[in-house]
């Protein structure tokens, strides 16, 4: 790894875990409502939550010490110019990823991600942290890595499984609020009848489930960009398999408004056949089902 790479990787984890720390010490105000999102962005979750503002702010401030010249994309902020010197780099975060279920304290879900690009799209490094296990999985240009927070002499390679069949794979996909629920699993019943066992979440924390072995397949659908690139480095440094539904690569774009149809599998073989899968029967987007 180059010492510049090894920079930007040390730099996200060390802000995954900073901000992992920080919500842990946010209490009984971090579900706080301290801001509405304005018209026309995720009308259906209207409420900033504390922990939400917190986080989001410190990956800024973060972000600011390190004095690089950066395009911040985040699900608050949404797209903020921060000044600073050398090359261009473009930072995606997610700072809270799990509310709904924090609110009322569903001990389930609750991860934090962050990941920087260069300026023509390349990822950098990113980093996904799960504010349960206290643990980060994060992307290098040598492979992905896990670690416990505060411990680097316990960092270990992430593994994918070696799964090619679907009566054996365990797939992801976001589930949990209705307007998602039903079209998706209206669309892609065929494939969720085949698999051994459906996993109803998705975002960052996606492609780090199959990165780390937990799940075999993640089908981001209708996904919002920051959601996607917040995560999907570390799945690639994994070696798993990303496209789009169509099979192509899914290169970096900066349009906050993208949502992306995307595939990651732990192998080629599986990703092949539920490639084939999404191509069948014509089925229609999602969106106009009900969902997006």
């Amino acid at each position: 790894m180059s010492r510049e790479g090894d920079a930007f990787v040390q730099f996200v984890v060390r802000a995954v875990a900073a901000a992992i720390r920080r919500a842990r010490e946010l209490g009984e105000t971090a579900t706080e409502v301290v801001a509405t999102r304005q018209t026309g962005y995720r009308e259906w979750d209207p409420e900033v939550i504390r922990i939400d503002r917190e986080l989001e702010n410190l990956y800024v401030s973060a972000l600011q010490q390190a004095g690089w010249r950066v395009t911040l994309l985040s699900e608050e902020l949404q797209r903020v110019e921060l000044p600073g010197e050398g090359e261009p780099v473009f930072a995606v975060c997610d700072p809270f990823d799990g509310s709904a279920l924090y609110r009322r304290r569903l001990r389930a879900f609750w991860f934090t991600a962050f990941a920087l690009y260069d300026h023509q799209g390349n990822p950098l490094a990113a980093a996904v942290g799960d504010l349960l296990s206290n643990r980060i999985e994060f992307s290098t240009p040598d492979g992905a890595y896990a670690v416990p927070v505060g411990n680097w002499d316990a960092c270990v390679p992430l593994r994918p499984q070696r799964t090619t069949e679907l009566k054996d794979a365990y797939l992801a996909t976001y589930l949990m609020k209705p307007h998602f629920l039903y079209p998706t699993v209206e669309r892609y019943k065929p494939l969720l009848s085949q698999v051994r066992f459906v996993l109803p979440n998705g975002g960052p924390c996606g492609f780090a489930d199959v990165a780390a072995g937990r799940c075999d397949i993640y089908l981001a659908v209708q996904q919002p960009m920051i959601e996607i690139f917040a995560g999907l480095p570390i799945a690639l440094s994994a070696g798993c398999v990303v496209t789009d539904f169509s099979g192509n690569p899914v290169p970096f774009d900066a349009d906050l408004h993208r949502r992306y149809d995307v595939l990651c599998a732990c192998t080629p073989q599986l990703h092949e056949k539920v490639l084939r899968m999404l191509n069948e029967g014509g089925n229609r987007r999602v969106s106009e089902l009900g969902g997006g």
